[in-house]
């Protein structure tokens, strides 16, 4: 059973490079990856997969670039874009 479109994302990367990578990617407690969109006032928006175990604070200061402009960050919505 397939619980979302995430999960089915997962699928072609463990059947091409097998299990054992699969496993090899996130935390002990949680394998893989997770896919972020991000948006607002940060440098660099789009859509970006990281291992899990990534904090927030790597993926909108190191992949995200920070926040634009010189801006204050606030807060941060994870969950789509209905909360």
């Amino acid at each position: 059973m397939i619980n979302n479109v995430e999960t089915l994302a997962n699928v072609p990367g463990i059947l091409h490079k097998g299990s054992a990578w699969f496993n090899g990617v996130g935390t002990e407690g949680s394998k893989g990856t997770k896919v972020f969109a991000l948006s607002g006032k940060v440098a660099r928006t789009g859509l970006v997969e990281v291992a899990m175990g990534t904090t927030l604070r790597e993926v909108i200061f190191s992949i995200g670039g920070g926040i634009a402009n010189g801006k204050a960050y606030k807060a941060v919505q994870i969950g789509g874009p209905s909360g």
